[in-house]
């Protein structure tokens, strides 16, 4: 059963419910007070039939009465002037008198007869309902019982009416409620329909979908959930199939690196092996098997970081910045001398917490990589941003990197120019491993370049800052 068939069910049974149950107290509460009033009024005028009686007595005498009470006496003239419907009924239950139908009993109506108190009971005589009040008309030992009978049969007629109409009015409103109710619960539910419909284009891979969200209730919040969840989903399966993909490519790049030196040592290897070569030959082959063979030794020094990178936690320290950067830019004078490049260091002081190993490295991976690129100028600069986090960044003036390409520049093996990064030893692992030592470190790297003038490479970690915390 459909969303809005329940909704249209439910509401409406729901309502039918409450608005027979309502229908009914009133209808029933309107009874009610009705016979309460016909009851008052029956007993006033029983009360005047009595009084009448009683006037009688006092004016005939109590002989008259007894000769009543004893059957001896027409009474008759005394009921023409009572209102309603009389009887007269002697002590024993034997009839004096009566205006009513002779198959009417009233015996049980007597018999609950008090003194002091008067009984009622609703009859049916003719086919109309009749409210009989019956009381004891006593005088010393004597007495009689006095019947007076009220037509009723008006009410039982308008509560029927009642009913009736009130059935008319319920069949109306139900039938114009149960129309708004399906017309409300399908505008309420179309949103649960689109929502369905692109949760199954999601599911047939057309991530890109979303809902449109036309309100704020909680269906446009749904709405509103949804296009993050669908979103989260777009982003973390184009995550799973660039991961794919650089797999891919990992294996494929292993293969190349491998294959290429490997292929240039056999071959030599065999040339010297196979033919006789002059000194001069010789040294020349066995050049290029070492050149190759410190090319395969890099590679397999790169990759066991990496593998130790990723399965061993690291304990970080905290370090003055300023110190940590200008040590470490020390470390690289002997490097920078040799290369005829310049290494320039400022860095504002603060506390931050480091494995120094291995920022030592990272640190070398991104200047070894500035090298490359044929930078001879850098810039290694530490500062706090306006957020409180301490910013390391290094500048370099060389080749710069594609802005198309900056994103894949830390996949292993990747290599914006594969021909001089293999004539300088590259194997495209170092920029790999100073963005898994920035991970460590609860970081990432960012680059940024245009590809003509030099790269700026930051990475920004949390910190103490300077003077006041020492």
């Amino acid at each position: 059963m459909k969303l809005s068939t329940k909704i249209t069910f439910f509401v409406t049974i729901f309502f039918s419910v409450i608005f027979l149950l309502g229908g009914y107290t009133l209808i029933s509460y309107y009874y009610e007070t009705s016979m309460e009033r016909e009851v008052e009024a029956a007993v006033e005028q029983y009360q005047y039939n009595k009084f009448v009686v009683q006037s009688t007595l006092i004016t005939r005498g109590e002989e008259w009465f007894e000769g009543i009470a004893n059957g001896e006496y027409d009474v008759s003239n005394i009921a023409s002037n009572m209102n309603n419907t009389v009887a007269f009924y002697s002590l024993d239950g034997s009839i004096l008198f009566s205006e009513f139908p002779a198959a009417v009993e009233i015996s049980e109506l007597l018999a609950d007869v008090e003194v002091g108190k008067v009984s009622y009971q609703f009859r049916k005589i003719n086919n109309r309902m009749y409210l009989l009040i019956a009381g004891k008309v006593s005088q010393e030992d004597t007495g009689i019982y006095l019947v007076t009978g009220i037509d009723v049969e008006r009410v039982f007629d308008q509560q029927e009416q009642m009913i009736q109409r009130f059935g008319v009015v319920y069949a109306v409103a139900i039938g114009v409620g149960a129309l708004l109710i399906i017309f409300l619960s399908a505008l309420l539910t179309r949103p649960i329909k689109k929502l369905t419909e692109v949760t199954k284009k999601i599911a047939d891979g057309n991530y890109q979908e979303r809902i449109e969200v036309a309100s704020r209730d909680e269906v446009g919040q749904l709405a509103k959930n949804f296009n993050q969840m669908a979103g989260a989903i777009e982003e973390k399966v184009q995550e799973l199939s660039d991961s794919a993909r650089q797999k891919e490519d990992f294996v494929a790049n292993f293969a190349h690196e491998l294959k290429t030196p490997l292929t240039s040592i056999i071959g030599y290897a065999n040339r010297i092996y196979q033919k006789e070569l002059t000194r001069e030959e010789q040294k020349q082959a066995a050049w290029y098997i070492w050149n190759e063979g410190m090319r395969l030794e890099a590679l397999s020094l790169k990759l066991m970081d990496l593998a130790v990178l990723n399965h061993k936690e690291f304990v970080l320290q905290e370090m003055r910045a300023d110190i940590l950067l200008q040590e470490l830019a020390k470390d690289e004078e002997y490097l920078m001398s040799e290369k005829n490049v310049q290494l320039n260091c400022d860095a504002e002081q603060a506390y931050i917490s480091v494995e120094y190993d291995l920022f030592k490295s990272l640190l070398f991976n991104l200047i070894d990589n500035s090298i490359k690129a044929g930078a001879d100028q850098l810039l290694l600069k530490g500062y706090i941003d306006s957020e409180k986090c301490y910013v390391i960044q290094l500048e370099d003036n060389g080749s710069g990197i594609p802005e198309n390409e900056i994103k894949r520049i830390t996949e292993a093996f990747y290599m914006v120019d594969k021909s001089r990064s293999r004539k300088l030893h590259g194997a495209g692992i170092g920029l790999s491993l100073a963005e898994k030592i920035a991970e460590i470190h609860g970081s990432s790297l960012k680059f940024e370049s245009d590809g003509k003038s030099g790269t700026k490479v930051s990475i920004c970690l949390s910190c103490k800052g300077g003077m006041a915390d020492e």
